[in-house]
Parts: C-alpha cells; structure tokens; sequence
C-alpha cells in the first residue's frame, strides 16, 4: 500500500515531524536564550509524550531518535548526553507508563526510576571507560559555576563588602549542592515529569487525546515509607560521612514525596470546601515566596498517614 494511500500512516509521520519539531524548539530554547531558555527546555518531553500517546509508541520513540540525529549535527556528545538524561528517557518512560494507564502518580514515580538507573548506567560507563571520578567533575563545575557568577557580578558594578557577602553565600549554596545533588537530580527529575504530564493532560483534554493521571486528590504514599523516613531520620545521627550522606539524600526525597501527599491533602479540602480559584492562587504564591509553608505541607501529608484527612476508605495510590 502506498504513502498516499494510507492516511494512518501520513498521519504518523506528520505527528513525527510536529513532535520533532516542538521538541527541538524546547530543547534548544537553552542555548539562544540563555537563563530564560531554561523554562521551556524544561518541557521537552512534551511533545514526544502527547504524540506517543496520540499515534503510539513508536511514534514518540522516532521523535526521540529524530533530536539525537538532530543534536548529533552540533558536534558536541555532551548535548545529546544532556537530552537523553533530560527529556529523551523521559519522553518514553512517561509514554509506555501513561499508555499502560498506570495513573499520573505511579508514571511519575516509574519514569524517574527508570531515568535513574539509566543516569547510574551512564556514570558507571563513564567511570570504566576514561577512570574518571564523577563526582569531582561535579564539585568542579559548581565551582566554576561561581567563579562565572561572580565575575557576573563584578561586571554589573558589585564590589567590596557586597561582593564578598554574595560570594560567600555561594560558597554555602555550592557546599550544599555538592552534599545533596543526588537528592536534587531526583526531585527535579520528579518535578520535569509531573510538569510535562500537566501540560500534556490539558493539550490531550483540549484536542480529544485521553490521557488517564487519576485523581490527585486521592493521591497516598505507601504506608510502609514511613519507616524508611524514619530509619533514614535516626542514621542523620551517625558520624560516619557515607551514612550521613546517604541518609540525607534519602530524606530529602522521601520529604519531597510526603510533600505531594499534602499537596493532596489540600486539593482535597480545596474542592471539599469550594475554595475560589484565586484564593488557590494566592496560598500557591505564598508557597514559592515562602518555602518554609512547603515544611509545614510536608507534615501535613507524614500525619495523614494516621489522621487520614481525607475519607476513610481510599486508595493508597494512583
């Protein structure tokens, strides 16, 4: 049968070129609009997911390949290193899991295991092939990424007192950074793919594409987490470096998960009590503005686990 013939097939190849497209606009977002470009780069997955979803896998998986061939022009590994890590695993994970119907919560969940071993895969090729050490690579860069901010600074007029002020705060940032980038990577993993589920949702919504996330609301951590929080909470106290490390990381991205489940908590009480739209906005601006409020969402969802705010007879995830 013939191209012209056969209009399913067109179609596909035209949502591959739409989803090509969409991506490498995203993607490349970074390098013509440098700090701004950040932001859309960030949704890079997006387009892949929606077409994946809307024409197959297959489909989200030639978007994919199309941006390393497309990367592969620029001559730097490292590029497409960076969208494969980023967007690339993710575009596929997040498209066989919501394909499978698994709910937003579990896709979430699964595409950033899945992103994580293959990350783990990457560091563990490039320590036996160069002998080099990963994480000095790391501190390096972040030390280099303050050199370059405080030049920055300089450039804009800033010295004396001020600037050594600046500059000593960032030596704190980049401490911290080094100890807990493995906590980091986690969340932001978490967070790039429940951002490009959101918007892939309302683009499926707009144009009749289904995309099943469940209801958020309802959303609850395994009971048995607590105790690994727990655990993770007592082994701060122990002296040796590795343990601590360990454990902090750990915490953090358990705390990032009992976050959501407040966040739940509040939908629900949200839509329980109609609360106005811009009553919602305003407690989420509160939220970016004051992050000490995002601790207190944290608790909130750590003791719904034995309040159980919400009703009684729920299910324990999506």
């Amino acid at each position: 049968m013939s191209l012209t013939t056969n209009p399913v097939l067109q179609q596909r190849i035209l949502d591959v070129i739409k989803g090509s497209v969409a991506t490498a606009a995203l993607f490349l977002a970074i390098f013509f609009l440098p700090y701004l470009g950040t932001i859309p780069s960030l949704f890079a997955p997006a387009p892949g997911i929606y077409y994946g979803l809307k024409s197959g896998r297959v489909v989200g998986f030639a978007v994919v390949l199309i941006m390393v061939l497309i990367l592969s022009t620029l001559g730097d590994p490292a590029v497409i290193a960076i969208y494969l890590l980023q967007a690339g695993v993710m575009t596929l994970a997040l498209t066989e899991f919501l394909s499978r119907r698994m709910g937003g919560a579990r896709s979430v969940v699964y595409s950033v295991a899945v992103n994580l071993l293959v990350i783990l895969a990457v560091i563990a090729v490039y320590g036996f092939a160069t002998g080099g050490d990963l994480h000095t690579k790391v501190i390096k860069g972040v030390n280099t990424s303050i050199l370059q901010t405080a030049t920055v600074y300089q450039k804009m007029g800033i010295t004396g007192d001020e600037l050594k002020a600046l500059q000593d705060s960032m030596r704190q940032a980049a401490s911290l950074i080094v100890t807990v980038y493995p906590a980091l990577v986690t969340v932001g993993l978490g967070m790039i793919a429940a951002l490009n589920i959101g918007v892939v949702s309302r683009i499926g919504a707009r144009f009749r594409v289904p995309v099943y996330l469940g209801d958020f609301r309802k959303y609850r951590n395994p009971e048995p987490m607590i105790w690994l929080l727990i655990i993770a909470g007592f082994a701060l106290l122990v002296p040796e470096n590795l343990v601590y490390l360990s454990a902090l990381n750990i915490t953090i991205v358990l705390c990032a998960l009992y976050s959501v489940q407040g966040f739940a908590v509040l939908s629900h009480f949200f839509s329980r009590f109609s609360v106005p739209k811009y009553a919602r906005i305003i407690l989420s601006l509160l939220l970016i503005l004051q992050p000490f409020l995002v601790l207190a969402v944290t608790v909130l969802g750590i003791f719904d686990l034995w309040g159980n705010f919400r009703s009684p007879h729920q299910q324990k995830n999506l």
